[in-house]
């Protein structure tokens, strides 16, 4: 059945509804984005047309403020530096910034302030003005010298703490509260809490993924600039209570049926190859996208990149997976990546060079009915690319438990790049942490083998590859023509 029909700033997005707003093409290099969308609740058509009106003017104001932004940045970053040569000359140090020796910083500072307020008008004098003096500090004024001392941060993370950011600073302007770290309190976080994720019953994720920005946000500002509270600790939504709790709530590994239909019925080579990778080594996604043609050599596959340091590992390279490791590595260069179809990452994107094959592989799957969703507003499948891992985690469990020799649970930990120590092995904790996580080291090459090799896809399930994609309709049709056509026989 085809989708109900949505109505303007309206779309559908998978089985949810998300609000759009265009960005004026003046805004879009600072906003960074064509458009801007916010994913509601409802899946209703009539209660998304009443919730968006209010998103609407929500993402429009932001859009607004974008707009000032520049002037607004501009002062907020010369009061700034005026904020640090006053503390600098309390400190002590000599701060000479004019050549009349007579006049003090706070004179000239004045004086600084009142050609503000004649070109800009009182409120933006005034606003200069506490910033200056160590009164107010605007709510995003020092995210970029937070992000400048944080390096380390993922250009992901930082639009999650604009974004997280921007959420308070419009709410501030609803309420009427100041947009300065100075007026939050707890008390006000208390109510921005309530009122932005509580009321309107937003997923407890996204609101504790904004908390948790907001937190780290004013622990930084602590550490560097005496804030003397941080009003976001120990502050939390609580996901709500299920009466039930059923396993199939829960993400989960494939099931040998579902893997045999997997890979009997996905049609493209990319994402059948990356899901025979995953399936037979217990790579992560990312991981099989990172490899390289010099990371494949001498019957392993080295991951050099991986979200924890315990990922960094050399897993033996399953026998099954021969054919296709030498089909992808001839004729290319050490450094070539194994899955050069999917091409170079773009600088300073934030998607993942492997995102193109977990879209199109929820595709195939979805295609081949291959889903589990524990109730009808779940949002995620129970099962996704990584249950190619929790699959073959859950087969290397099963080795044991039949009596498989020469590889324990603390080899599986290993070779799938869990830590050990104080780890767990597919949701089991593991005993003994310091005796066998720290003082053992890593499993022996041999007892890897043997765990990657007790692993093996269901009977009847071939990596082989047999192309079931169809040829391009237009293909299809010349060729018929030509096998009409009395002069081409």
């Amino acid at each position: 059945m085809a989708p109900a029909k949505l109505g303007k700033h309206l779309e559908w997005h998978g089985r949810r509804i998300r609000v759009v707003v265009r960005v004026p093409p003046s805004l879009v290099t600072s906003v960074g984005k064509t458009k801007l969308k916010v994913v509601l609740e409802t899946t209703d058509p009539l209660e998304a047309e009443r919730e968006k009106v209010d998103v609407i003017k929500s993402l429009r104001a932001s859009l607004r403020g974008e707009q000032r932004q520049p002037q607004a940045r501009s002062l907020t970053t010369e009061a700034l530096e005026w904020r640090d040569m006053i503390e600098r000359e309390a400190a002590g140090e000599q701060v000479v910034i004019s050549a009349d020796e007579e006049l003090d910083l706070r004179d000239i500072l004045g004086d600084h302030v009142d050609d503000i307020e004649r070109k800009h008008g009182y409120n933006a004098g005034n606003e200069f003005a506490e910033i200056a003096l160590g009164r107010a500090t605007p709510l995003g004024a020092l995210l970029d010298r937070w992000f400048t001392e944080k390096a380390d941060l993922s250009i992901g993370y930082k639009e999650d703490i604009r974004r997280a950011v921007s959420r308070l600073e419009t709410w501030c302007g609803k309420n009427r509260v100041p947009k300065t770290v100075e007026a939050i309190t707890r008390r006000v976080a208390g109510r921005f809490i309530h009122e932005q994720y509580v009321l309107p019953r937003e997923h407890h994720k996204t609101a504790n993924k904004d908390l948790s920005c907001l937190r780290s946000y004013w622990r930084w500002m602590r550490k560097r600039y005496d804030i003397t509270d941080n009003p976001w600790s120990e502050q939390s939504v609580e996901a709500p209570r299920r009466r039930t709790e059923t396993a199939s709530d829960k993400k989960r590994p494939f099931t040998d049926d579902e893997v045999t239909k997997l890979l009997g019925g996905i049609r493209l080579k990319r994402e059948r190859d990356f899901s025979l990778v995953s399936s037979l080594s217990g790579l992560r996604l990312e991981e099989v996208a990172g490899l390289k043609v010099a990371d494949c050599a001498d019957d392993a596959l080295k991951v050099r990149d991986s979200k924890t340091e315990s990922g960094l590992r050399t897993v033996p390279l399953h026998p099954s997976l021969k054919p296709l490791i030498t089909e992808r590595t001839r004729a290319k260069a050490p450094d070539d990546y194994l899955f050069d179809d999917l091409g170079e990452q773009r600088e300073g994107s934030k998607r993942d060079r492997s995102a193109p094959v977990s879209q199109a592989f929820t595709r195939e799957r979805r295609r081949l009915k291959v889903d589990e969703r524990g109730s009808a507003d779940q949002r995620q499948s129970n099962i996704d690319f990584h249950s190619w891992r929790r699959w073959f985690i859950r087969k290397a469990v099963e080795g044991i438990e039949r009596g498989a020799v020469g590889y324990t649970p603390w080899t599986i930990a290993n070779v799938v790049g869990h830590k050990v120590e104080g780890g767990a092995i597919d949701g089991v904790a593991l005993p003994l942490k310091m005796t066998m996580g720290r003082y053992p080291g890593p499993a022996s090459v041999e007892s890897m083998r043997a765990c990657v090799e007790a692993v093996a896809l269901p009977n009847g399930v071939s990596t082989a590859r047999t192309d079931t994609k169809r040829q391009p309709r237009r293909a299809k049709l010349k060729l018929r023509r030509d096998t009409t056509n009395p002069s081409t026989s």
